[in-house]
């Protein structure tokens, strides 16, 4: 008698023992085992089929081994235990499916449809057990023994499975070959389920693709195939994948139809499962169109019946729609609860692609929540759940996830490593649409890198892949984050239209919360673009959506944003009415940031109205509501408000005093940048003050901190200011130097601003060459001054090129051109409807046409700036017109109006107290006294004009003075003295 091999004898123990157990399936694992290393062992043969006949499997199997006794297959080995494997696999036992469906292969039979119908079944069993690997290798080995065989059946399976293996890896292009296959097949065999099957699977692909034209196609027909067979519940299905596809359209309406249809349907069958899966979808449906309160209603039914059915997998679905929803809502408790219920069901479940999904839900919440670490710590159990399940897309995702939490650090270049790797796989799994909010994301974290031509690239691409998907969600989401872009770089003009796209997509959007903000920010641009009336329209659709949503805080930033534009079109009554409404609703939040914004806003607004006693009783009420929360930051802000007033009404001590304590306050807290501002309000207290030097030091503290910030910006400004100073001192050479600095700091920067102040650099500049007498390079600088203001439209810019442009082209003796010049710069004075620009401007025209001896031109001129000084009661500008119009009445030999001319310009000047104003008078009334022949006359206001020369130090009147002086004595024969003041004159 032959020995047992002590191993094979080991497998019949162990499942003699196991059986004795009452674990029948780990049993019949032993027997198959023993027999896949001895075949031909009888005694573990009939071992296996004893136990199971003793097992629950004998209801199902014992007909089956009854076929087979018949057939005389009872005492194969293969057969016995391939067919007990399919039992196991049937009876949920999967993974002692496996082993027994792997040792028949081992065992081995020289027919290959036997063997294909193993490897059919263990790709069934490991699909089941998550090994996705290994059942897309036994289904491709199903397949070639079914392409064998010309089972033209048996290939239109394999072909359906690979398909569906290949999708939930994220694999669509393989999916969609092997989908296509299995139709043609059904097709051939007229199998009109087989059909069904493949074009509902093809439809879930198209739509995975961003192809919703073909996938509708595709579930329409599974629709007409199911009413064909009177298969209700197919049909209703096939209406929920129809439904699907229209939200991913945008076709809101037509989703909720169908998602109803299928709900109609599942009520009539009293198919509880199928009502649950109708009112998920709804749930899905109403969350896209923003209706949440809906979405949780419908949400909250499928949990009902979930609990109703007992069924674990269904509740689970139900707390993941309701924690999407709350999430959406704001409502982070709740959401994170509800998803904390989804992964608890999964782990019970032991569904590790659901735990992974929960806990991606999970890691989302709690980022939003600000809690980084934990967020991250549940992305990378979602990242380690999908490669443990070679799941591709679910690492994708993952991947995208983290790249979000580190953005949110600020560790942007972490960030932008974690969605490098989201991108490269959404690439190779071909998943458009995450593509394109990979896309996105990207170019947010290349912005916080500062690399802006990468970021505007990668914004662009998630534009173009939205719009080619026709997915009008994320098409908004990008365009609303290029406009976000361009403004952030101060790039307004080519924010605006980004914005308005944004605007135009918005009725089909229903997110009157995104759309606001986006209003918001419209209004913004235009505000910077100094297109205030635009700016008022947007801010007033901000507002009105945020009262919509009854959103205090939207309204509150509506109405301070509306209430600045207003103020920049002159209207302080509607601007007063809105910062007031702002102080209210800040009061009812309880917000003491808005609070103390209202105050210095509402104090802005009083400057303006000239109500410099109102403004800082507004100041000081921010400087008390700063000490009231104890906020040192709010404090240096009041004290810097209250500085700059003071400097307004020439009270530079108490200005100095102020801006003194704004300095202290940020030394005091370290804030390197509130020091940097302080210093230059320093500055400008000094150069109010004519203490060029102090200033100039200030600027030099300003300078310091501006390197340390690494702030450009800042250096620049600086530089300009620094040239400016030097302008004032009259060491244009240095100034020159400065402006050159601040111009080769201003080509680092981009955007409209920095355009705009390298154009004021160049009008500096141009003003300093004029000052040196070299009137062709100051022409040169005015020039492209006003180059710059053209192009970007700044009206009050361009009159003061053309300004200088003029007086320059004047000194050269270009009066025509110069003429041209003046004219243009009143033109542009009427457009900009400042009287005090175009009183100048009449100003500067007369006196060309008085110089050019068109004297009745340059009285029509001198006379309407007299006008406006009389209307806007400006007597110094009333002043220095009766100045231009006597000199041009002397000019034409009307001598007596000249005099009463000039005598209005020195009663102004006294009423003034303007010693210089006085100096040009009393030089002017000597000028016309000496035409006339009153010579005596003549040498009294010249004297008088000489010796406020001598109190003001002014060496130019002096000069005057002294050669006026030396001619009428000389007329009076007073020779000794007229030589005496013409030498004093040299």
């Amino acid at each position: 008698m032959m020995k047992w091999q002590p191993r094979k004898k080991a497998y019949f123990r162990q499942g003699v023992a196991l059986q004795y157990l009452g674990r029948h399936a780990d049993a019949l694992a032993a027997f198959a085992s023993g027999l896949a290393q001895d075949p031909k062992s009888l005694q573990l043969l009939v071992g296996m089929v004893e136990a199971a006949m003793k097992s629950p499997l004998r209801e199902s199997l014992e007909p089956t081994y009854q076929q087979l006794q018949k057939m005389k297959l009872d005492k194969s080995p293969f057969v016995v235990v391939s067919v007990i494997g399919q039992e196991l696999l049937t009876a949920s036992h999967h993974t002692a499916s496996v082993v027994v469906l792997e040792a028949a292969l081992k065992i081995g039979t020289c027919s290959l449809k036997l063997r294909g119908s193993v490897f059919s079944a263990l790709s069934s069993a490991h699909w089941s057990l998550g090994n996705t690997e290994k059942s897309t290798g036994y289904m491709q080995q199903d397949l070639e023994v079914a392409k064998t065989l010309g089972d033209q059946t048996g290939e239109c399976r394999a072909h359906g499975n690979l398909g569906s293996a290949f999708f939930s890896k994220g694999n669509y292009r393989e999916a969609l070959t092997n989908h296509r296959n299995q139709l043609v097949l059904a097709m051939k065999l007229k199998d009109r389920e087989a059909a069904s099957m493949a074009l509902s699977s093809l439809g879930h692909v198209y739509t995975a693709i961003g192809d919703y034209p073909n996938a509708l196609a595709s579930h329409k027909q599974c629709v007409l195939l199911a009413k064909q067979s009177k298969d209700q519940l197919s049909e209703a299905r096939e209406l929920g994948n129809m439904g699907a596809v229209y939200i991913a359209m945008g076709d809101f309406d037509n989703a909720v139809q169908c998602h109803e249809q299928h709900l109609g349907i599942a009520k009539a069958l009293e198919n509880k499962r199928e009502e649950a899966r109708a009112y998920s979808n709804l749930g899905s449906a109403y969350h896209y169109h923003r209706n949440f309160d809906k979405a949780m209603s419908y949400h909250t039914h499928v949990l009902e019946l979930a609990q109703e059915l007992e069924e674990k997998s269904i509740e689970m679905r139900a707390y993941a729609g309701l924690g999407h929803a709350a999430r959406c809502m704001q409502d982070l408790e709740r959401a994170k609860q509800y998803h904390e219920q989804q992964l608890s069901i999964a782990e019970g479940l032991k569904d590790r692609a659901a735990e992974g999904r929960a806990s991606s839900n999970l890691g989302i919440i709690h980022q939003m929540k600000g809690d980084y670490e934990t967020a991250l710590k549940l992305h990378k159990t979602h990242l380690a759940i999908a490669q443990e399940l070679n799941d591709y897309a679910a690492q994708g995702r993952a991947y995208g996830n983290m790249g979000n939490a580190y953005n949110a650090l600020g560790a942007f270049d972490q960030a932008v490593r974690y969605h490098r790797q989201e991108l490269q796989i959404s690439m190779e799994v071909n998943d458009r649409a995450s593509q394109a909010s990979t896309h996105g994301n990207l170019a947010v974290a290349y912005q916080a890198l500062g690399a802006h031509d990468r970021a505007l690239q990668h914004y662009q691409n998630h534009l173009n892949i939205a719009r080619e998907l026709r997915d009008v969600q994320s098409e908004a989401r990008a365009l609303g984050n290029l406009g976000n872009f361009h403004c952030s770089r101060g790039e307004f003009p080519q924010a605006v239209p980004y914005y308005e796209q944004y605007l135009r997509l918005s009725p089909d959007l229903q997110d009157m919360e995104s759309e606001g903000k986006v209003c918001h920010n419209l209004g913004y641009a235009h505000y910077c673009l100094g297109n205030y009336q635009d700016a008022v329209k947007y801010y007033e659709q901000d507002l009105a959506l945020a009262k919509d949503l009854h959103d205090k805080l939207s309204q509150a930033k509506a109405y301070c944003n509306l209430g600045l534009a207003f103020k920049a079109l002159g209207d302080f009554t509607k601007a007063e009415e809105c910062q007031k409404y702002l102080l209210s609703l800040a009061q009812s939040l309880n917000n003491a940031q808005a609070r103390f914004r209202a105050l210095g806003n509402l104090g802005d607004i009083f400057v303006c109205k000239k109500d410099v006693t109102g403004a800082i009783q507004f100041y000081e009420q921010q400087l008390a509501l700063a000490h009231q929360v104890k906020e040192r930051r709010m404090e240096a802000c009041a004290y810097a408000a209250l500085g700059a007033t003071y400097r307004l009404v020439q009270k530079y001590d108490k200005a100095l005093g102020y801006h003194t304590q704004e300095l202290e306050v940020y030394q005091e807290l370290g804030d390197v940048s509130g020091e940097c501002k302080a210093h230059g309000h320093l500055a400008a207290v000094y150069m109010a003050l004519g203490k060029y030097a102090m200033a100039f030091k200030s600027y030099e503290e300003q300078l310091e901190l501006g390197r340390r910030l690494k702030d450009p910006v800042v250096e620049a400004q600086v530089y300009g200011n620094m040239g400016i100073t030097k302008m004032n001192v009259g060491v244009m050479e240095e100034a020159i130097g400065y402006l050159e600095q601040q111009l080769a700091t201003l080509q680092q920067l981009s955007g409209n601003e920095a355009v705009m102040d390298r154009g004021r650099a160049y009008g500096n500049l141009g003003d300093c060459y004029e000052a040196l007498g070299d009137f062709e390079e100051a022409i040169k600088y005015y020039d492209q001054y006003l180059s710059v203001a053209q192009s970007l439209n700044r009206m009050q810019d361009q009159e003061k090129a053309y300004s200088g442009l003029g007086n320059g082209h004047r000194a050269m003796g270009n009066l025509q051109q110069s003429l041209v010049c003046f004219e243009k710069r009143l033109v542009v004075a009427h457009e900009l409807g400042e009287c005090g620009g175009k009183a100048q401007a009449y100003g500067e025209l007369g006196a060309l046409h008085s110089q050019l001896g068109n004297y009745e031109q340059a009285i029509s001129c001198l006379e309407r700036q007299l006008a406006i000084a009389r209307d806007t009661r400006d007597r110094l500008l009333e002043g220095d017109a009766s100045c231009g119009l006597g000199a041009v009445y002397q000019s034409m030999g009307e001598y007596e109006t000249a005099l009463r001319c000039h005598q209005s310009d020195l009663e102004i000047a006294e009423e003034a107290g303007s010693p210089t104003r006085q100096a040009r008078a009393y030089g002017n009334l000597g000028l016309t006294y000496e035409s006339l022949g009153n010579y005596e006359r003549a040498v009294v206001f010249q004297e008088q004009h000489l010796s406020v020369a001598a109190q003001t130090n002014d060496l130019a009147a002096k000069t005057l003075a002294y050669g006026s002086l030396g001619r009428t004595h000389h007329a009076l024969q007073n020779y000794s003295q007229a030589v005496m003041y013409l030498q004093e004159g040299e």
